[in-house]
């Protein structure tokens, strides 16, 4: 290296060190986190260090007391005169088999002699060292043959062989070709460190003396059952992968015969799906405990339900169709430290949840510490630590298109109870998408897969559809795409039709939402919707945003102050998992109707790009049968846009959900009354207004729709 390029070299680094300097008197808060980080890792590494010394005496010993080690016998070549002795011995059986039956006696004492030659040649083989161990094997041939647990393919020893010469003569012709061709291992020593001449030496003679004896004299005595082994089972559960399902992992099986019907999910908790007879149509579900939700009826499968438990105790489900009632007993999965198991999941591009199997208090958990590495194999980092009552994360701190591994320690005043999840990988980023996605005219499509369902996707031919939607001047289309954990389209043909209605909307210009109803705030409910938003047909295209109907009930997100967290919380999720730039519309409550502040609109709002109020007029009075007037139809939706940002707390943008068909048993709207609700949410401030739904909708109300301009 020359003198310059040195020179450059120092230069380079000093300006390095520089920068670094500096770097840490304008941020010295990363500088310090970074060092409190490694404290930390050396107090734990020696920590670790530490019970490793303390625990190493106490594995030796559990190592003597359990596992059964057999000392290295040093190999003994074989002298050719013993060879050629214990040869000979074989030759009296064969010329007593030319000979005949005749001397069928004489073979029995020429076999006893025999016997006698081989030990005494077996003897002068193995010496003094090794006598009592070959007559062991003498004396015992069938305990030497199941020792080597090795069989020829092509060998069959009987378990009694016959005492005719000539069948005796024949087997041990059989019984001498495997040994001849090769020599092999005793099964139970450890031939890692042991030279291969070692290895074959002992093997072969123990294996030709057992086959010879066998097959000579017969069955041997047996020798008395060895004692079972025990084997330590260290409290260090070593990692091993899951299997999502959508997924989740499976827990562990209640016993050997029979595998759990529970499986872990990645929020922590053991999910169990119950099916009822196909003979039970319409059937209903309740749990004697945990949380029970009946899914949506199905295509392919009868009706179910599942159930959902944070700790391990049984569950009796009840199931009743037409008068009967099926009872469905779920035992207790296992919470024990060999049970302990990770699952994880890409929910979203910018979401990944993690949960791990809840412990029982026997267990002994202080907390649990969360470990992510990129999948690539580099060292994993300790990115959380939690108490012992949380088995679950969500790690928002993820990017897109990329590999994660995770792995969790559950630490105790023992030991430290380890495990992983496969690793996994998080899809591309969504697009990018603005309110004015939802400007002007929309409508809701809602769909299903069921042949009964008078809203079967059969009704609606893709190419009518979207020229009915651009006659009407309709901007955007809400189709309905999942409800809960359960999507629409459930069949190959269901699929084939979303992608020609995907695909002739984005060639006519007419945006798409996916849109969405959610029951819980857990990953599968989640990860159903981002996969709704993710959704793209086989010519690339798919929806510009979604739309969250979060309502309350018990088809919904359930009731009272629990109902509004879940709400809360999902929103919050979406939003995590799909970016910031992506664009969500929440299907929020009127605030015509109910208690306002029952209802989130603020905290929803913090996570949405645009709020989305039913204002459904017909629906408040169902009593009334008639024509709403232009003052009250007007009333409604200005109320709506000029309520809903109030109750948000912020500018956000209002597109108004309204009703264009009967509901819960009233009269559709006429075409007058939504001309002039269309009419007062444009003049009102919103930024469009989206009609419920397609199916119903009837021609004075599409004729309204298709005069307004928008």
């Amino acid at each position: 290296m020359t003198k310059r390029a040195r020179t450059g070299g120092l230069r380079k680094k000093a300006h390095r060190f520089g920068a670094l300097a500096k770097l840490r008197r304008e941020q010295p808060h990363l500088f310090e986190a970074l060092e409190r980080r490694d404290r930390a890792q050396s107090e734990r590494l020696s920590a670790t260090r530490s019970r490793a010394r303390k625990t190493a005496s106490s594995i030796e010993r559990r190592r003597e007391q359990y596992l059964e080690i057999p000392a290295p016998q040093p190999s003994v070549p074989i002298p050719r005169k013993i060879l050629a002795t214990i040869a000979a011995s074989f030759v009296a059986p064969i010329v007593l088999a030319i000979v005949g039956s005749a001397f069928y006696h004489h073979a029995q004492v020429v076999a006893v002699h025999t016997q006698r030659n081989v030990r005494t040649s077996l003897r002068h083989l193995a010496g003094a060292r090794h006598a009592n161990v070959v007559a062991s094997a003498a004396a015992a041939p069938h305990a030497a043959i199941h020792a080597t647990q090795v069989v020829h393919p092509r060998v069959v020893v009987p378990e009694k062989v016959s005492a005719r010469p000539a069948v005796i003569a024949r087997h041990a012709v059989i019984a001498l070709r495997p040994i001849a061709k090769r020599a092999m291992p005793i099964a139970g020593q450890n031939h890692t460190s042991r030279p291969r001449a070692a290895q074959t030496a002992p093997s072969l003679a123990g294996r030709f003396v057992a086959s010879v004896l066998q097959t000579i004299f017969g069955s041997a005595p047996q020798p008395p059952p060895a004692p079972a082994r025990r084997v330590a089972v260290s409290s260090r559960v070593a990692s091993r992968a899951v299997l999502p399902k959508p997924v989740a992992a499976r827990g562990p099986a209640a016993n050997a015969s029979e595998a759990s019907p529970w499986s872990l999910d990645a929020d922590g908790m053991w999910v169990a799906t119950v099916h009822a007879p196909a003979s039970m149509t319409g059937a209903t579900f309740s749990a004697s405990t945990g949380q029970l939700i009946e899914l949506e009826p199905s295509a392919v499968a009868s009706d179910e339900a599942t159930v959902t438990i944070g700790w391990a105790r049984p569950v009796t489900v009840d199931i009743s169709a037409q008068g009967q009632t099926l009872v469905k007993t779920l035992p207790a999965p296992d919470a024990g430290a060999e049970a302990f198991d990770v699952a994880a999941r890409a929910v979203g591009p910018h979401l990944v949840n993690v949960g791990w199997t809840p412990l029982g208090d026997s267990v002994g958990v202080s907390q649990y510490e969360v470990f992510r590495s990129t999948g690539e194999g580099d060292r994993p980092e300790l990115v959380a630590t939690l108490p012992a009552n949380k088995h679950a994360y969500h790690d928002v701190d993820v990017d897109p298109d990329s590999r994660y591994r995770y792995s969790i320690a559950a630490e105790t005043s023992e030991d430290s109870i380890q495990a992983s999840a496969p690793t996994v990988q998080t899809p591309d980023a969504l697009p990018v998408a603005s309110a004015r996605v939802v400007s002007g005219k929309g409508m809701f499509l809602y769909f299903s897969s069921l042949l009964s369902d008078p809203r079967n996707f059969r009704r609606y031919d893709p190419d009518h559809v979207i020229a009915e939607a651009q006659h009407a001047g309709i901007h955007v289309i809400e189709l309905r795409m999942a409800r809960g954990a359960c999507t629409m389209a459930q069949t190959d043909a269901a699929h084939a039709w979303l992608d020609d209605l995907v695909d002739d909307a984005a060639a006519a210009g007419i945006k798409l939402l996916a849109w969405t109803v959610p029951r819980r705030d857990t990953t599968q409910d989640l990860a159903e919707t981002i996969a709704a938003a993710e959704y793209r047909t086989p010519a690339g295209n798919g929806f510009d945003g979604v739309a969250l109907d979060l309502e309350t009930g018990a088809n919904y997100m359930g009731d009272g102050a629990k109902a509004r967290e879940r709400m809360v919380q999902y929103i919050h999720d979406v939003r995590a998992a799909a970016g910031p730039q992506y664009l969500i519309v929440a299907t929020v409550a009127s605030p015509s109707i109910g208690d306002q502040t029952a209802y989130p609109y603020a905290a929803i709002a913090r996570y949405a790009d645009v709020l989305q109020p039913m204002e459904y007029w017909h629906y408040f009075d169902e009593a009334a049968h008639h024509e709403y007037g232009r003052g009250e139809v007007a009333s409604a939706a200005t109320d709506a846009v000029t309520q809903t940002r109030e109750l948000a707390g912020r500018d956000i943008p209002v597109n108004v959900a309204g009703q264009s068909v009967a509901l819960e048993g009233t009269d559709a709207p006429s075409g007058r009354e939504i001309s002039w609700s269309l009419d007062a949410s444009k003049s009102g401030g919103a930024i469009g207004e989206t009609f419920f739904d397609w199916a119903g909708t009837g021609p004075d109300a599409w004729a309204a729709i298709q005069a307004f301009d928008w």
